[in-house]
């Protein structure tokens, strides 16, 4: 029998602190900054799935220190403007842009539920699980780009944010991960965490074992909104029956 349960999108501090003895684990983008095996939670862990994002210290070495990727960096920008005080609920950058990219299209009700969402990306960092890439104008911030796309423009980020402008490193690494069955699926066209063949490489070397990787290039960022989700759920399903095998 499995039984699920779903964490609702809230800082990382919060769903860490979960009576969890053992979970099977589905993480989807950045929410696997709060359950990257932090917190000793790695020892619960009966399996891991991230999906759009690989191994949480390979996504942070991308964004920040000595081996950036460029493409990565410029792709997480919008997390600065997510990351602004109180963005959706009366801080500097309050115009209602965030509201309208992010948060209708979810269907949140009010400001304040969205606002709550948006937490993850600050207690990710706050915490140390993942790094903020460094503030950088680029191909993110221009027409068509992801940044662009969310509305608060450079120069007010670059006014009101609270974090270095230089980026901040990722302090709490996971390492590697020998005891339990690892998927790392994403959609090639994902321009939100992309889905480059050199995350697979180097998630692979930090699973000791049982490690899956799955790219599907007709999808998104939302792997499993895809047109056809079919082969995420079978992988998804795959990677749980295999920790009983």
């Amino acid at each position: 029998e499995i039984k699920s349960r779903v964490v609702p999108r809230t800082p990382p501090s919060l769903s860490l602190s979960l009576s969890l003895s053992h979970a099977h684990t589905l993480s989807h983008a950045h929410s696997i900054s709060s359950s990257s095996c932090q917190g000793g939670l790695a020892e619960r862990l009966l399996s891991f799935a991230s999906l759009s994002i690989p191994h949480a210290d390979v996504f942070s070495d991308a964004l920040y220190g000595d081996d950036t990727n460029a493409e990565a960096v410029q792709a997480a920008q919008y997390w600065r403007q997510l990351m602004l005080p109180n963005s959706t609920t009366g801080g500097p950058a309050d115009n209602n842009e965030i509201w309208n990219s992010d948060c209708t299209p979810d269907n949140y009700d009010t400001k304040e539920n969205c606002q709550m969402s948006l937490w993850w990306y600050n207690g990710g960092v706050d915490s140390g699980a993942v790094a903020l890439p460094a503030l950088e104008w680029g191909s993110a911030w221009e027409t068509g780009g992801l940044a662009e796309y969310v509305g608060i423009p450079y120069d007010t980020v670059e006014e009101y944010t609270t974090y270095p402008t230089d980026g901040v490193a990722q302090s709490v690494k996971v390492g590697t991960l020998d005891d339990i069955p690892f998927l790392y699926a994403c959609g090639g066209q994902d321009t939100a965490d992309l889905c480059k063949d050199v995350f697979n490489t180097e998630t692979a070397a930090l699973i000791g074992g049982n490690y899956t990787y799955l790219r599907v290039d007709s999808c998104g960022h939302n792997v499993l909104g895809c047109s056809d989700p079919s082969q995420f759920i079978s992988a998804i399903v795959e990677n749980i029956e295999s920790a009983y095998t």
